[in-house]
């Protein structure tokens, strides 16, 4: 149960880097507060931009344009880095498995 608490916070980094990091400047430069942002996506709270920006959670892919659009950037750049972290999340994972392989195989 620890790897799998260790993984999982290890992805959360991941998210938060490639995405949050991402989603959180474009918001800043865009004069957007996390509120702002959500009410406009029509969320009830700032805690879903909060999660995204922490590395929590993703942006629905539905949401994706009308993000795109409210912080001024195109939907290719948004999507292409959500691709970059299911990138560096496969790399992660690939590395995670050919550790099991070899801790099995000693």
């Amino acid at each position: 149960m620890i790897s799998r608490d260790k993984n999982e916070a290890e992805e959360r980094r991941l998210r938060a880097k490639t995405v949050g990091n991402f989603l959180k400047n474009l918001r800043q430069k865009s004069g957007l507060t996390q509120q702002q942002l959500a009410s406009k996506l029509s969320y009830s709270t700032a805690q879903f931009v909060s999660n995204w920006e922490r590395g929590i959670s993703l942006p629905p892919l539905e949401a994706v344009p009308k993000l795109s659009a409210l912080c001024k950037t195109t939907t290719r750049a948004v999507v292409n880095a959500l691709f970059e972290y299911q990138e560096e999340s496969l790399k992660l994972q690939k590395k995670r498995t050919l550790e099991w392989f070899q801790k099995k195989s000693r």
